[in-house]
């Protein structure tokens, strides 16, 4: 969607997030007097890839192997990275975003006239683009979501 801002339109998406292997979102709704509902939240759980086919290779179990030699051989959990106990940090998911946009800017040399800047955000990531040849403007504001079940709802994070 877009909306109205200043002289310039601001194009919002929503990037579902999905689990990595090893992990499961559990998607923890406020109270259901509210509507939209307010202070969700989003419970990461590890899970057993003990038993699951097919079976990747040196992807060790969060759940069984001990936690030094998960920290020797593979990245570590969510939990430990992305999440403030067991809930996922928005704020630590949005840092994380755009510092994997920031990367990816510098690889796609096709853009040289585009200048991107990331602009200050907590809670989403909001972007700016501007063709240096002309300084017309492109705002973008990236909106984390889940799925809800197995629905084709999404419910935004914010």
């Amino acid at each position: 969607g877009w909306s109205p801002f200043e002289d310039h339109a601001i194009y919002r998406l929503l990037v579902p997030l999905k689990p990595r292997r090893g992990h499961t979102f559990h998607l923890e709704l406020g109270t259901t007097g509210e509507m939209p509902v307010r202070n969700s939240r989003l419970r990461v759980e590890l899970e057993c890839t003990c038993m699951r086919e097919p079976r990747v290779e040196d992807m060790l179990c969060f759940v069984h192997h001990p936690k030094e030699e998960l920290r020797k051989s593979q990245c570590p959990s969510l939990l430990g990275t992305l999440c403030t106990g067991p809930y996922l940090d928005l704020e630590k998911t949005t840092r994380w975003f755009q510092v994997l946009v920031k990367a990816a800017w510098v690889v796609l040399t096709r853009l040289r006239d585009c200048r991107l800047t990331v602009l200050p955000s907590r809670r989403s990531c909001k972007l700016r683009l501007m063709d240096t040849s002309d300084s017309s403007t492109l705002l973008i504001e990236i909106i984390f979501g889940v799925q809800q079940d197995d629905s084709d709802t999404f419910l935004s994070i914010e």
